[in-house]
């Protein structure tokens, strides 16, 4: 029996008994949040990737600040198997909590690692610490998304609800990309701009720990959520005798890895071809993550409408592969700015809707499998493509002219640093290391 104040909560009730509660905008409301300081976490460091070496290294070594990005492709792996069973069996206010507290207290550590007073050898480690803590609720936070869309959302509305729990994942990623060039100046100011990033963190801790009341609400909110999905590993079993999952897996996974190793490496890229930090994170990373925010709203509501996830999906993973073979041929010629920025946004207007939607889509196909179950693979498909890739990037490098003329990285405050090119464009040698894009 419902008590008063649940029942005050409810906004829809249908003839069948299926009900909505007003409260899934608040948890909705907090995956949102908990995605947004996962991510920052995630990109704090490659929009600043050479200061960054310059603080925590010692000689400077970018290749090492890159793996503060590629822990969470590491952690995402196992993490993300521990994740898809606590969500569909221990469920998702357990789970929830859970990362939050981890998030946070990652959070934590990377800014101790950068207080004055700490010994320069225990400084990254302890970045490196806070790093993976936090990576350990990147799996929960991007799993979490169908689950609560399931449970607490009508069908028509479940599509829209995930894509925009799971945006908070690229939203993160470009305020990482604006805020870290803009409070980092110079490498002393690591201190500071780790702190500030501590603030949603925070607010994600008090609010799942004191709003997240229950993992399901008191009467479903339609016929399929008030159905029971498979256990865990009948679901794994299910989706290995399922040879389209594994198309889809691959697939969707590929759009994953490729997003993830584009904003990953962007500052990398461009730097060598006289593009500054605050140009690359201000202005592309904007602008990439800026038009995904419009292209997930336009193509959410679409298939929530029409049901073509298929077809959506097709076309936006099409359009963005166009729009990424442009920036590649285009990247290393000086003073593309408006080229770089268009394609970096039309890369992002069709790729990052196309997360969202596949995982809905495996949850759709794979039905009664867990949504965590079957979204959660697909997740880790992505990550275990992009782990390769970066990895292939940094293994593959040309050299660079040590006094370059046109190839010249103008990011601030460089020092001495060796500059990474990340394009291979240049073909000239010497000591500094280009690696192919």
């Amino acid at each position: 029996m419902m008590s008063s104040n649940e029942t005050s909560e409810v906004a829809l009730t249908s003839t069948n008994n299926y009900k909505v509660y007003r409260r899934r905008w608040f948890l909705l409301a907090t995956l949102f949040v908990l995605n947004i300081s996962n991510a920052m976490v995630w990109f704090t460091f490659a929009p600043v990737a050479y200061k960054a070496a310059e603080f925590y290294t010692d000689p400077p070594n970018v290749d090492t600040i890159n793996w503060l990005s590629v822990v969470f492709m590491i952690t995402g792996i196992p993490c993300g198997i521990a994740a898809t069973w606590l969500i569909d069996t221990i469920g998702l206010r357990f789970s929830i909590i859970l990362s939050a507290w981890l998030n946070g207290v990652g959070c934590v550590i990377r800014v101790v690692s950068a207080i004055d007073g700490i010994a320069p050898s225990a400084k990254l480690p302890l970045v490196f610490t806070g790093q993976i803590v936090a990576a350990f609720a990147q799996p929960f936070v991007l799993f979490a998304p169908t689950k609560l869309s399931a449970l607490w959302f009508k069908e028509d509305q479940r599509a829209i609800s995930n894509m925009l729990a799971t945006t908070g994942n690229p939203l993160g990623m470009m305020v990482a990309n604006i805020i870290s060039p803009i409070l980092t100046n110079k490498p002393s100011d690591m201190l500071y701009m780790l702190a500030v990033q501590c603030i949603p963190a925070g607010v994600a801790v008090v609010m799942a720990t004191f709003g997240w009341w229950s993992s399901a609400p008191p009467s479903p909110p339609s016929p399929s959520a008030d159905a029971e999905s498979e256990s865990f590993l009948v679901g794994l079993k299910a989706l290995a005798r399922n040879r389209q999952y594994y198309l889809l897996a691959w697939a969707i996974g590929g759009g994953i890895a490729l997003f993830s190793v584009l904003t990953t490496l962007l500052s990398q890229i461009l730097c060598p071809w006289g593009y500054t930090d605050s140009y690359v994170g201000v202005v592309c990373g904007s602008a990439l993550i800026g038009a995904g925010f419009v292209g997930s709203a336009i193509a959410g509501f679409i298939v929530d409408k029409t049901k073509r996830f298929i077809e959506v999906t097709k076309v936006c993973y099409a359009l963005a592969i166009v729009a990424l073979v442009v920036f590649a041929v285009m990247h290393n010629k000086a003073n593309q700015w408006v080229v770089l920025t268009c394609m970096c946004g039309l890369f992002g207007f069709f790729s990052i809707p196309v997360y969202p939607i596949g995982n809905e889509l495996a949850v759709e196909t794979t039905y009664p499998v867990g949504e965590a179950t079957s979204s959660g693979i697909v997740f880790m498909s992505g990550q275990l493509q992009g782990l390769i890739l970066i990895l292939l990037l940094q293994s593959i490098g040309t050299n660079l002219d040590p006094k370059p003329t046109t190839d010249k990285c103008t990011s601030e405050n460089l020092g001495d640093i060796p500059v990474q090119d990340m394009s291979g464009m240049n073909k000239q040698c010497s000591t500094k290391r280009a690696v192919v894009l």
